[in-house]
């Protein structure tokens, strides 16, 4: 990937749980969570956890290879270019932090034992590896 194993992504976890879970709580919160930004995710994990989980879980050897964005870029065109570029921002910032414009999910009232994180939703798909 073009991106260093250290890099934080956000994670949503189970995207066929998540999402539902959180609309139904920006719903009963109201007008709290009228204007706010909700992150559709309870967890910010490095690449490299995302792949020692992974390998754990599937019990397969996962290794995280970086790579450069124009390799990726010939390697999945101007998407993967895209993604790159992401990729590379999310290294000199944090595009997740949350502020003032933000509602967490413990304002919303999400219980957590509620939603599907990465380990969650890799185990729930462990079958198709």
């Amino acid at each position: 990937m073009p991106t260093k194993p250290d890099a934080k992504v956000l994670l949503s976890g189970d995207m066929t749980v998540n999402p539902g879970t959180w609309v139904r709580q920006v719903l009963a919160t109201g007008r709290k969570a009228y204007g706010k930004y909700a992150n559709v995710a309870l967890e910010k994990w490095t690449f490299q956890q995302m792949i020692d989980v992974w390998s754990e879980i599937t019990g397969k050897k996962g290794v995280f290879v970086e790579t450069t964005i124009d390799a990726w870029t010939k390697l999945w065109g101007p998407a993967g270019n895209e993604l790159g570029l992401q990729f590379k921002f999310g290294e000199m910032c944090d595009p997740w932090e949350e502020n003032e414009e933000f509602i967490t999910p413990e304002e919303l009232g999400i219980d957590r034992n509620e939603v599907a994180g990465f380990r969650g939703t890799i185990e729930g798909l462990k079958h198709l590896f």
